[in-house]
């Protein structure tokens, strides 16, 4: 057990450390927090005061719900931006004419099922009908054939691919029906379905000689 001479010794050992302020005979040893935890805490000071400063006192940054809102107006921009450079006329569809395109289409026509319901070269099967004749169930026209493969046919069984294809490939497709399919007179063709409209090709380029012999008539 420890005796009061062992105190006063540890008192008198420890002397020099002793602050001289004194309460109720009790001393206290001075004993200050080590430098780098004095730094440390200087620092968080510091950082305080210029954090302060910059976000409240002189407003120079954003807070929280600033800097959210001004992320949400800067994605919403981009948003439309994108939109934008990507519009697309669903009531104004413009096919493909090149190569590249319409081997894309041919592709996506033997890998997207369509051969399923519609033959290896469109001719048609149990299933579907043929889509190389001038008999039409849904119309000739792209804007309506468009249509016709995003939306689907549901009561018919064809299936909506506009959670499969992009509008791009959509368009690759239908060029691909309309450009090559179309006239091809495919071996054991189906018998025709629907209202005979025509081969879409023959009716544009039918079109297209009607608009120049009207443009040279003149009274």
């Amino acid at each position: 057990m420890t005796t009061n001479e062992d105190k006063m010794e540890y008192i008198e050992k420890y002397d020099h450390n002793l602050l001289d302020h004194e309460y109720d005979g009790i001393k206290e040893l001075g004993n200050p927090p080590p430098f780098w935890l004095m730094s440390l805490f200087y620092i968080t000071v510091i950082f305080s005061v210029a954090y302060g400063a910059y976000y409240f006192w002189l407003g120079m940054g954003d807070l929280q719900k600033a800097e959210y809102e001004k992320e949400v107006a800067a994605a919403q921009i981009n948003i439309k931006n994108k939109q934008a450079e990507s519009s697309f006329d669903e009531n104004n569809i413009v096919l493909f004419t090149d190569e590249t395109n319409l081997n894309a289409g041919a592709e996506l026509f033997a890998t997207k099922t369509c051969t399923t319901c519609h033959g290896q070269n469109g001719e048609g099967n149990a299933i579907g009908p043929n889509l190389s004749d001038e008999y039409w169930l849904h119309g000739n026209t792209p804007e309506k054939l468009f249509q016709v493969i995003k939306n689907g046919v549901p009561t018919k069984g064809m299936t909506p691919f506009k959670g499969q294809l992009t509008e791009e490939q959509m368009v690759q497709v239908l060029s691909y029906v309309l450009l090559k399919i179309q006239g091809s007179n495919p071996a054991n063709a189906k018998k025709p379905q629907g209202e005979k409209l025509g081969f879409y090709s023959a009716n544009s380029e039918n079109q297209d000689n009607e608009a120049v012999q009207d443009s040279t008539v003149t009274e």
